[in-house]
């Protein structure tokens, strides 16, 4: 078969859809879209106070974005247009500090909608104008349109609501929207390649997508090159390959070329370089050390010490933001260099396939046997051909997962990878003729989506109890009580260990400035009253105005003196100094 003859086929619907099917599709899409909103809202309402430090980071650069403020705007870790929409709805809203997490939450259910708009274009791609292949004469019909949307909504609920969630503030639900979407862009070129519209459209979103999240732009280069491949005839496809390519580049070279000026050297971001020297070159704690692991360089803008045992760290500048040390961390890990060990990194990809597959027979069983089953229908001669007629997509999902293998795997970065993957393998499947594969489609896809679906609707149905009851906003408690000890906006405040909720300062309006490490932080309460008290001297000799800690419910080493006040839940202590200016 030709190339021609072969896109003639996948333009060709291999069977006609009945008008009992195309209702049933509807039906299928249209609770599917009523549930999957609900639990997002519900998902998104439990999470409304939530902050993490990333958030923290993101809003604040969305408002150094919203006011033009550029110097500080220009960030080589984390992307512009996730904290640019941001600022935006909460400069439009000027909410109150009691709700302006609530609505950065609100702005998160929106996207959370995006990306379901995006997959469910996705779906639409994958179950419109089947590839053939040659299957008709035989007989063979794709899965019902009924049952791939059935999966698929069940695959984006649970990738959606229990591997990236609702709860972080960040943009990956933004990046996973962009994603779906160009998949579904590049289904639809398959069956027009001659379309410069649709080209042209690939660009613009993948222009977006990196604006939104960084790891986009590597993945954009292996889009356009399928896209390239799909067209066919390769020598008329290079134009349009060209115009998406300027497209690309014309929505995200400002960022790239401001980027680079900014950082004096070229860059399109430098958090995966900044995570392979941290997590693969194994450096000790993040810039809480001169020494590099395997990594080469040296810190150019190391943090500062002012006090050895337990250690006390100073980045007061300069760098602002609400946690100057997480605003931008490529600036305290600029000079820096990875260093690549390919037994080192043999082992980082084999430690995270084994989370892969660990998850594939635990999480995703369901999904996993329901495909074997459906494919031990098709038949051990069919499998492969069936497997070819929706790769773009699956390999899309195995080459995300593959990116991120490479350095560091979190659940939210793969959300949307294995959702690509499930996708393009059931969407390709065709079933032979016969009453047996009619009986037997409807029950697997059923129990499929019960099986990935219950488990998320377990998580999520007790948030509805938890939010009757109503939730303390314990972030603003803790900035509101520290406002009543004299804390005020502008204050320089410091931190006994360092990576729990950050969202009461930017409630305040303060500046975290200095901070004893998360590592250290029982050597500080295990030391004598003698050593504390010079430790909270190193702290106010910078300026700081009060000390806020964290109670964690492993700590039994935690013991506040006097002075210290109990805050918020009563995990948070906040010990207030004597005004001093930093020297």
């Amino acid at each position: 078969m030709n190339n021609s003859d072969r896109l003639d086929n996948f333009r060709s619907p291999s069977a006609p859809e009945t008008s009992d099917d195309s209702l049933l599709t509807s039906r299928v899409r249209i609770t599917a879209w009523c549930l999957l909103s609900v639990a997002g809202l519900i998902d998104a309402v439990f999470s409304r106070h939530a902050m993490q430090a990333d958030g923290v980071s993101y809003l604040d650069m969305g408002d150094a974005l919203v006011r033009g403020d550029w110097k500080m705007a220009i960030n080589g870790y984390w992307s512009p247009l996730y904290p640019w929409l941001q600022g935006v709805v909460l400069r439009l809203l000027k909410p109150s500090t009691y709700s302006e997490f609530t609505v950065v939450h609100f702005v998160n259910f929106l996207i959370y909608l995006f990306a379901l708009s995006c997959f469910d274009f996705l779906l639409q791609a994958a179950v419109t104008d089947r590839l053939g292949s040659g299957d008709a004469p035989r007989g063979r019909m794709g899965l019902p349109k009924w049952a791939v949307f059935a999966v698929g909504y069940a695959v984006f609920l649970w990738s959606s609501l229990s591997l990236i969630t609702l709860e972080r503030v960040g943009p990956d639900l933004l990046m996973a929207g962009f994603l779906y979407l160009a998949t579904g862009l590049l289904l639809r070129l398959w069956a027009r390649p001659r379309s410069y519209w649709l080209f042209i459209a690939l660009g613009a979103v993948f222009g977006l997508g990196y604006l939104a999240k960084a790891p986009v732009l590597p993945l954009s280069f292996l889009f356009l090159a399928v896209a390239w491949i799909l067209a066919g005839d390769w020598r008329r496809a290079t134009p349009r390959v060209l115009a998406a390519t300027v497209v690309f580049l014309a929505v995200s070279s400002p960022w790239v070329v401001a980027l680079s000026r900014a950082k004096g050297h070229f860059t399109f971001g430098d958090s995966g370089k900044d995570n392979y020297v941290f997590l693969i070159n194994h450096v000790p704690p993040r810039w809480y050390s001169e020494e590099l692991g395997t990594a080469g360089g040296h810190y150019l803008h190391p943090v500062r010490k002012t006090f050895d045992a337990p250690p006390v760290y100073e980045f007061a500048a300069p760098i602002r933001g609400t946690i100057p040390v997480w605003y931008d961390p490529s600036y305290w890990a600029d000079g820096a260099t990875p260093r690549v060990s390919l037994k080192q990194e043999l082992s980082i990809v084999r430690r995270w396939a084994m989370f892969y597959v660990d998850s594939l027979f635990t999480e995703q069983a369901g999904l996993l046997v329901g495909f074997v089953v459906l494919c031990l229908m098709v038949g051990r001669g069919f499998v492969l051909e069936q497997l070819a007629a929706r790769w773009p997509v699956w390999a899309i999902g195995l080459a995300g997962l593959g990116m991120y293998a490479m350095v560091y795997v979190e659940r939210r970065y793969v959300g949307e990878f294995f959702a690509l993957l499930w996708v393009g393998l059931f969407s390709g499947l065709k079933m032979p003729p016969g009453r047996e594969g009619q009986r037997l489609v409807p029950i697997v896809t059923f129990a499929v989506v019960l099986v990935m679906a219950i488990p998320v609707a377990r998580s999520v149905a007790p948030h509805l109890i938890d939010i009757s009851k109503g939730q303390p906003n314990v972030q603003w408690q803790v900035a509101q009580e520290l406002d009543a000890l004299g804390v005020m906006p502008g204050d320089r405040v410091g931190r006994i260990g360092g990576w729990f909720g950050p969202g009461w300062a930017r409630l305040l309006g303060v500046t975290v400035v200095a901070e004893v490490p998360d590592a250290n932080t029982n050597n500080f309460w295990c030391e004598k009253p003698e050593v504390q008290a010079e430790v909270i001297d190193a702290f106010r000799r910078i300026g700081v105005t009060a000390i806020v800690a964290m109670r964690s419910p492993l700590d039994v080493v935690f013991v506040p003196g006097p002075d210290w006040r109990k805050l918020g839940d009563g995990t948070y202590y906040a010990l207030r100094l004597a005004p001093k200016s930093a020297n």
